[in-house]
């Protein structure tokens, strides 16, 4: 559990794939959408948020990627959160509810008063003290260790109701891929999805790299690899989920790596890569000896960035195998080895 902002509410963090997201009530962030403070209880470990998915409907439940010192300690994996809670949920049962505060995360034992297919009522159990209000947003109800709903609206000191877990899964399941896969920017009014603006942080300069084959061509009016690693613009090409994009490099100075940084800049006529597999090899003659990179995805608002123990390297394999949202054609701004 994390604190939202001030200490207004909580959020709940989950990895997936080397990247970190929060999941919190909508109205915690309101109409801000970039730069939402996240930090740990007790203040060790600090992040932002930038929202990536907010429900359409009355569903207060929004999804924030997240960068900074907290993705350090990420939670569990997205792939190992409950997909479906109707054979453990019940009536009568008690579950824990927790909530971040600045100092540390509180416990508290609820018990559930009314089930929906999508809602959780829950009052304060036994003799717990009834405090269901001032900050409760975003609080996380678990059984054992299982997370089974959010907070997302106390009705009095006595009594809230909790969006089931199941039912944020089903809901984000579109941004994170499980299920068919849509344009995350259909609406121009979602963050990242605006034209133009600088491209993310990341590393801007490494090792000289040179590209020596690609096997997709540009889209007509964008560079092709070696121009793109040059500065003369963005590699754009198709993306087919028969025909990935794949480039091959070699490290013709230093062939020490320790580090690989991909950008793409959000774009209305291209769209940014998601799956990316990476392998290095420490040959450069015609044998190939490839060994795999650690499997990352870039994330949404388009940094790939990672690091691994210091390895050698002449020639180097990069794969684009899908994009955010499904579509084509897909971007690449740069490539940074170091």
């Amino acid at each position: 559990m994390v604190v939202i902002g001030d200490g207004s509410g909580s959020g709940f963090l989950f990895q997936s794939k080397g990247n970190c997201f929060v999941v919190l009530p909508t109205h915690l962030h309101g109409i801000r959408f970039e730069g939402i403070q996240i930090t740990e209880p007790g203040g060790n470990r600090i992040g932002t948020a930038k929202i990536l998915y907010k429900a359409s409907d009355n569903a207060d439940l929004s999804v924030g990627l997240v960068r900074g010192s907290i993705t350090a300690d990420c939670g569990p994996e997205w792939s190992g959160l409950p997909r479906r809670l109707s054979q453990s949920l019940k009536v009568g049962m008690p579950v824990t509810m927790r909530r971040a505060r600045q100092a540390s995360t509180e416990g508290r034992q609820v018990v559930i008063r009314t089930l929906t297919f999508q809602q959780i009522e829950i009052a304060p159990e036994g003799n717990e003290e009834a405090d269901l209000f001032g900050g409760t947003s975003g609080a996380f109800l678990f059984d054992g260790d299982k997370p089974v709903g959010m907070v997302t609206d106390a009705a009095n000191a006595g009594q809230a109701w909790a969006l089931r877990m199941d039912e944020i899964v089903n809901r984000v399941s579109r941004i994170m891929g499980e299920m068919q896969e849509g344009d995350p920017c259909a609406d121009p009014t979602m963050p990242g999805c605006e034209s133009g603006g600088a491209l993310p942080e990341a590393a801007t300069e490494g090792k000289a790299i040179e590209v020596t084959s690609w096997s997709v061509h540009p889209v007509e009016g964008t560079a092709d690899p070696t121009q793109m690693l040059l500065g003369q613009g963005a590699y754009v090409a198709p993306l087919t989920a028969s025909t990935p994009i794949v480039l091959e490099l070699t490290l013709p100075e230093d062939d020490r790596l320790r580090r690989i940084t991909i950008l793409s800049k959000p774009d209305d006529a291209a769209s940014v890569p998601r799956g990316i597999e990476i392998s290095t090899d420490a040959t450069d003659g015609a044998v190939r000896r490839p060994s795999p990179f650690p499997s990352y995805e870039m994330s949404p608002d388009g940094i790939y960035d990672v690091k691994v123990q210091e390895r050698f390297v002449k020639r180097l394999t990069i794969k684009i195998t899908s994009t955010w949202g499904g579509g084509s054609p897909a971007r690449i701004d740069s490539i940074v080895v170091e």
